[in-house]
């Protein structure tokens, strides 16, 4: 089971390595145009992952993301930044 994020308490060490390292697969359409945004990143956070991370917790990179590949998303817990990939 993966960690999860009791938002009353600081996040345990076994949930931050986990944000570290895991690969979030965000899976888009390929018949209508798109653009990843923080609601859809959280959304997929929560389905995917099992883990609820606020749209504001998160940090795209500067540039639109709008065609499949693999990205960087940049998560705050508690004021702690923690890096982790991602694919759409």
């Amino acid at each position: 089971p993966h960690p999860k994020l009791n938002p009353t308490r600081t996040p345990s060490p076994q949930v931050l390595e986990f944000l570290r390292r895991c690969r979030l697969h965000v899976g888009m359409k390929k018949n209508v145009s798109w653009e990843l945004s923080p609601d859809i990143v959280a959304r997929h956070f929560l389905k995917n992952l099992g883990v609820f991370v606020p749209p504001h917790a998160l940090r795209l990179p500067p540039e639109p993301i709008t065609r499949w590949g693999q990205y960087w998303c940049d998560v705050t817990v508690r004021g702690q930044g923690q890096g982790t990939g991602g694919h759409g």
